[in-house]
């Protein structure tokens, strides 16, 4: 889920989040490694089992997000899946006093998930066409919940989760009245830069979020120009 708040000063909040609690790379050059990992062999047209084996086997920071994948089906529909800002931010008030923060969005609809035959059956880009049908039938609605961080929560590493017991807060609530095909839709040209930060809001140094940025610039620019 990617959203671009436009507020009444003209400036920006950008979100961008997933559907797992973590990521898979603690840093970026994780990620290349799994894209070369998964490369396909000239001679199958298929990834090589071992080649993969061999990535997971020297990378340990992929096992949290694999094993929550291996352990939860896809969702049904967008509309029942919970969206996760893996990144932590800083909060910061007019006082100068930092509050660290994860937030993710949590479906009214409930969390469901495809079941294993659903998994093998279902046709290309569903999960689209059930959005968009879902729509149709009402406003679809997501809880934002803040998760408060304490000294000593690990603030630059996205694939390790916080402890369960730390202060949340549920402070607003996103609705959708009405959704559309991608191609086309206004969103195309839109690069959600999680950097794209309001007054009040700073990144920390996690270097997977501070790469985010200028990829992001580079694959926005590929995307408007049709590569």
């Amino acid at each position: 889920m990617a959203l671009e708040f436009r507020l009444p000063n003209g400036s920006l909040q950008h979100m961008t989040m997933i559907n797992t609690p973590m990521f898979f790379a603690a840093m970026p050059r994780t990620f290349l490694d799994k894209m070369l990992a998964l490369k396909p062999d000239p001679a199958t047209g298929k990834p090589d089992p071992e080649t993969f084996k061999a990535f997971e086997a020297s990378h340990p920071d992929t096992r949290g997000q694999a094993k929550f994948l291996a352990d939860n089906n896809p969702p049904v529909s967008y509309a029942n899946s919970a969206y996760f800002g893996i990144h932590t931010f800083k909060f910061i008030n007019k006082d100068n006093k930092v509050t660290l923060v994860r937030w993710r969005f949590v479906p009214q609809d409930g969390e469901k998930s495809l079941t294993d035959s659903e998994l093998t059956s279902m046709p290309r880009d569903f999960l689209e066409q059930a959005m968009i049908k879902r729509t149709r039938q009402g406003p679809v609605r997501w809880d934002m919940w803040l998760t408060i961080g304490e000294p000593g929560d690990p603030e630059n590493d996205p694939t390790i989760l916080w402890p369960k017991n730390r202060k949340e807060l549920k402070v607003g609530t996103l609705t959708i009245s009405s959704a559309m095909n991608q191609g086309g839709a206004g969103c195309e040209n839109i690069n959600y830069d999680p950097l794209v930060m309001a007054d009040g809001i700073a990144a920390t140094n996690d270097p997977v979020l501070l790469f985010r940025s200028p990829s992001y610039g580079v694959s926005a620019s590929k995307r408007l120009q049709g590569k």
